[in-house]
């Protein structure tokens, strides 16, 4: 059995998986590591201690002395000036030695994750395009191509946003330009979104208790105009019961980007399987050489 973590712009997740490939055990925490972060900058002092606790608890959930674990961390990591310090700090507190790894690996594991959930669901993933909207990149892979976007929903919301909702859709417009350009000259077979924003929408959308229960259910390009107005004309008690406390405005940023640039395709698969499970699978393939 493996124990993998992702440590994300916006969520820390964990898991724990055995031989087959069969999560036993999993756990979210939002932490947003992004949050107020400038490339360049140091990670927000909120953050930190938000990672911290939540790091706290996992190692009280899950067994890493008696496990193999790997763990990762991504954009946020890259683009802090004190990424590689505080991952340091987390060793010598926690026990766990988190990897700051590029984005094309990052894009690589997110689709390895993709296409071996969707053989369990029996779901063809040739010729498929695979999103994965993150909190501080946006990882795209096609037919053996990998592309990273530095755009994501908790990078956007520190640069864009407001309670100007067309002043945020014109700004998604740009900041997802070359991500539109490379998307619009693709043809795929299906699209599938991984990520928490398609996952929260699915599970409001079919009234889903668990994140796993989202896999293999279908968003149509209208859901997204749909859940933005819903969102912005329902209480924050509503907001909350649907998306978690003070989630709503990064959900609504999220759905803002993935209508700037996914307006070509009517309909998407929703699979929340990502690079959490990935790095898992890779290391239990890895030993079974």
């Amino acid at each position: 059995m493996v124990i993998g973590v992702d440590l994300g712009s916006n969520t820390l997740r964990v898991a724990l998986m055995n031989s087959e490939f069969e999560i036993l055990n999993s756990h979210d925490f939002m932490v947003g590591s992004a949050r107020n972060l400038k490339p360049g900058g140091k990670l927000d002092v909120n953050a930190r201690e938000r990672i911290s606790l939540a790091l706290q608890k996992i190692t009280q959930i899950y067994d890493f002395n008696s496990h193999k674990h790997i763990a990762v961390a991504t954009e946020a990591f890259r683009l802090a000036s004190d990424g590689e310090l505080f991952l340091d700090e987390i060793h010598k507190s926690f026990g766990i030695k988190f990897k700051i790894i590029d984005a094309i690996s990052e894009a690589k594991f997110i689709e390895l994750a993709v296409k071996t959930r969707l053989k369990t669901l029996g779901i063809e993933s040739e010729n498929s395009l695979f999103i994965d909207l993150g909190g501080g990149s946006t990882e795209v892979s096609f037919n053996g191509r990998y592309k990273s976007f530095k755009f994501g929903i908790v990078r956007f919301y520190n640069e864009f946003g407001s309670d100007d909702v067309s002043s945020m859709q014109t700004n998604a417009k740009l900041v997802t330009k070359e991500a539109r350009e490379f998307i619009g000259g693709l043809n795929p077979s299906r699209v599938v979104l991984t990520s928490s924003i398609p996952t929260n929408l699915a599970m409001v959308k079919f009234s889903l208790k668990e994140p796993k229960l989202a896999n293999g259910k279908m968003l149509e390009f209208s859901d997204f105009e749909r859940y933005r107005d819903e969102i912005l004309n329902s209480s924050s008690e509503v907001n909350e019961a649907n998306y978690g406390k003070d989630r709503a405005h990064l959900i609504l940023a999220g759905i803002i980007l993935l209508e700037s640039f996914l307006a070509k395709f009517s309909e998407f698969i929703v699979i929340d399987d990502g690079l959490r499970e990935g790095i898992i699978i890779d290391e239990i393939l890895k030993d079974k050489i």
